[in-house]
């Protein structure tokens, strides 16, 4: 079969094959990262030419922050967060454990005297100063997921006890992403391959807002709070999308299609994918783009015909292969890269 897929794999696989550092230098000195992002993609080459993969010899690339790999820190930290940067890991994010009066002052910064966001803007000019333009793969993280940065565990909680200290983290959230939104798209026509690199093939428009947390809650507490601020990022960014790399989209696909202006859809390992496509088609949806996530950890030791047979369940699952496509995220070092292009192989017919 002929599908649109993508592979991503773990800093750790990268730190191993490419020899890359992901420290604050990768992140953000530009010049630096332009010639790492060249190794890795020549490390693709070296490893998997025989699938149509990387570069032998990569032309330098105008990408601000990187779009072969998948982490998230920037907002958390220009919200107040620390970040620990490591050479073999993606960065960490140190919780931030704001307390109830915290969140019920926070306000989301002015980027425009923030020294972290001139670390950004010095970048944005470097680049389009040498290129003549901007590729952003800045991850776009998602409200609940800055959320949980600032206020750790206590936020679930805080739903029920604390609604107002809630809405107002969440603003602030939602308001900061607005703002960095808005600046991206004034310099980069995509800005979310930092979210999933498969949406350069797919849907380069899209602004994919990152729901991983998101597994964590009901149904009833994505309405009652986290849809508000989804649709208020739809409404500025008019296509858009939501990556949910939970293995249990079935709890939320009929509040997800509730948010406007839905493009993309992004389907964790493990979804149950009958239920995703029910919901879909029941609501009259096939414009929207499905993009069905492979376990790396199950692709560790998946045979080719477990991938056959996956991929086919899913194809059957939505009716159609025509608005579908596939990815593999958060390959790490420790898997054979015979398994990768057994992968691959499936989507080659």
């Amino acid at each position: 079969m002929k599908q649109n897929v993508d592979i991503t794999f773990h800093p750790s696989w990268w730190h191993k094959n490419a020899g890359t550092d992901f420290d604050r230098r990768f992140f953000f000195d530009a010049e630096w990262r332009v010639e790492r992002d060249r190794d890795m993609r020549r490390a693709l080459y070296e490893h998997f030419s025989d699938c149509g993969i990387g570069e032998r010899d990569p032309a330098p690339r105008s990408v601000l922050f990187s779009d072969l790999i998948a982490c998230g820190f920037l907002y958390s930290e220009l919200l107040g967060c620390e970040v620990d940067y490591s050479a073999g890991d993606a960065p960490v994010v140190r919780c931030a454990n704001l307390t109830e009066s915290d969140c019920l002052e926070i306000k989301a910064p002015d980027l425009d005297s923030s020294p972290l966001w001139r670390d950004v803007d010095r970048q944005i000019e470097y680049l389009t100063g040498r290129f003549g333009n901007v590729e952003s793969a800045i991850n776009l993280q998602g409200i609940q997921n800055i959320a949980l940065d600032l206020r750790g565990q206590d936020l679930f909680y805080d739903y029920y006890d604390e609604p107002e200290a809630v809405r107002a983290l969440l603003s602030a959230a939602t308001c900061l992403s607005l703002d960095i939104g808005r600046r991206l798209y004034a310099v980069s026509p995509c800005v979310s391959a930092g979210v999933t690199s498969i949406v350069k093939q797919v849907a380069p428009y899209v602004y994919l807002t990152s729901n991983c947390s998101v597994t964590m809650i009901s149904e009833k507490m994505y309405r009652d709070f986290l849809l508000e601020y989804d649709t208020r990022l739809a409404g500025a960014f008019t296509d858009f999308g939501i990556h949910h790399c939970g293995s249990n989209m079935e709890k939320l696909i009929e509040a997800y299609l509730d948010v406007p202006n839905l493009r993309f859809l992004e389907i964790g390992a493990g979804s149950d994918l009958n239920a995703v496509a029910r919901a879909i088609h029941r609501r009259g949806r096939s414009d929207i783009v499905s993009c069905i996530r492979y376990s790396p950890v199950k692709l560790k030791t998946a045979a080719k015909a477990d991938i056959e047979a996956d991929t086919a369940a899913a194809i059957a699952a939505f009716g159609s292969d025509e608005r579908l496509c596939f990815s593999c995220v958060g390959i790490d070092a420790d898997v054979p890269d015979e398994k990768v292009k057994a992968y691959l192989s499936v989507f080659n017919g």
